[in-house]
């Protein structure tokens, strides 16, 4: 048993946010099936469909055209008795068809109805797309990721997405909570933008007290220094000295009293002024090392460090990668090949979850004939569905 086993989850999401909250859900049990358009889920093909599987184990895949009266019949039924609802259309589409939360309701007091946007549902932006690197520039986390004299840059991994998925998956789960101690469902309005903005946290904090505008530092890190990325013999190692004592016993592993006694790096303060002097002094001593063999120095030194890895290293040499198993054998549903995908980043000491994904991602519409006769639809009914074209299946 699973603690979500008795959800059932309507799940009308495509891209990246929404599938990552209901993937949580389907792991920890819950029957949640994914609603497609004909076309699929519009990050199906991207990156050859690999932008997909990472975000879409666990489901089942039912394809309908909504704009048809046999699909539009469809959805509303399992709408009507689902446990959990999410959607990320933009705000007033589902309206057109009686399938936002204020007409759903009616029929379904009891139903958590989750609208996942770019912006949410209010506001002079409210109709915008939620694409991530433009969420990225709105909410100003673009402005403070770069260097200072080259133009700002985005984060190349889906870092807003991911983590307002796993938001509204914890604003479900606290939805249910309520739920099954009122009888009464609720609407939650949750975006993209509202995450960026709130995970903005201490620059915002800092700027209302200071009136100081935070600035692109490159790979350099706040604060300290020296405290950043440095190259070394085959790469890269950040290194971060956090306080006296760190740069203390940096400079003796390198064998540099003459760096303790310089009154240029005297205190913190000092070596932030003299940043640039101290990381050449630095950077001509890193250059005997390797990434992986500086860092462990330092580490050994109890200094912070990290070699800086490539996809590659998580892949094929990672040890600590393999020893917690944060990567498993997955499926690739468009190319109909195995590929590896990132597990669950979390474990259950009583067994609720291992890591391991309970069902691979669906192909287009692979369980349509499926969940129509969980609905108690005929054979005769489905075929007459498919021939209409309101419903599909690429299996």
């Amino acid at each position: 048993m699973k603690p979500l086993d008795d959800l059932t989850v309507v799940d009308l999401t495509q891209s990246v946010a929404g599938p990552v909250c209901t993937q949580l859900l389907a792991e920890m049990g819950a029957t949640v099936i994914k609603v497609e358009p004909p076309e699929g889920d519009n990050f199906r093909n991207l990156m050859g469909g690999d932008m997909s599987v990472p975000f879409n184990h666990g489901k089942l895949s039912l394809c309908v055209d909504i704009k048809t009266d046999g699909g539009l019949s469809i959805v509303t039924e399992l709408m009507d008795e689902a446990d959990v609802i999410v959607e990320s259309f933009r705000p007033g589409v589902l309206a057109k068809y009686d399938l936002d939360y204020d007409a759903v309701s009616i029929q379904n007091r009891n139903a958590v109805y989750c609208s996942l946007s770019g912006f949410g549902r209010s506001g002079p932006y409210r109709t915008h797309p939620g694409y991530d690197p433009c969420i990225q520039a709105v909410s100003g986390l673009m402005s403070i990721t770069g260097y200072r004299d080259r133009p700002p840059v985005r984060i190349r991994a889906s870092l807003i997405d991911c983590g307002t998925g796993a938001n509204a998956a914890f604003a479900i789960m606290a939805a249910v909570r309520q739920r099954d101690r009122t009888g009464e469902g609720t609407h939650i309005d949750i975006s993209l933008f509202d995450v960026a903005v709130a995970w903005m946290s201490y620059w915002i904090t800092n700027y209302d007290r200071t009136g100081n505008l935070p600035v692109r530092a490159g790979e350099q890190g706040i604060g300290s220094a020296p405290n950043g990325v440095f190259q070394v013999d085959t790469g890269f190692t950040y290194v971060a000295t956090l306080s006296e004592e760190m740069y203390e016993r940096l400079c003796t592993f390198l064998g540099r009293q003459d760096l303790l006694e310089d009154e240029r790096f005297e205190t913190i303060e000092d070596r932030i002024e003299h940043r640039k002097t101290l990381r050449d002094e630095l950077t001509a001593e890193f250059a005997q090392f390797g990434p992986k063999e500086l860092e462990q120095h330092l580490l050994d030194a109890r200094i912070p460090a990290g070699a800086v890895q490539t996809v590659q290293n998580l892949v094929e040499d990672d040890p600590h990668v393999e020893e917690r198993s944060l990567l498993i054998d997955s499926y690739n549903p468009e190319l109909e090949e195995p590929v590896k995908a990132p597990a669950l980043p979390f474990r259950f000491s009583s067994g609720i979850h291992n890591g391991e994904f309970s069902l691979r991602p669906p192909k287009i519409g692979e369980h349509t004939a499926e969940i129509l006769k969980s609905l108690s639809y005929s054979e005769n009914e489905i075929d007459r569905l498919y021939k209409t074209g309101a419903v599909f299946s690429d299996s």
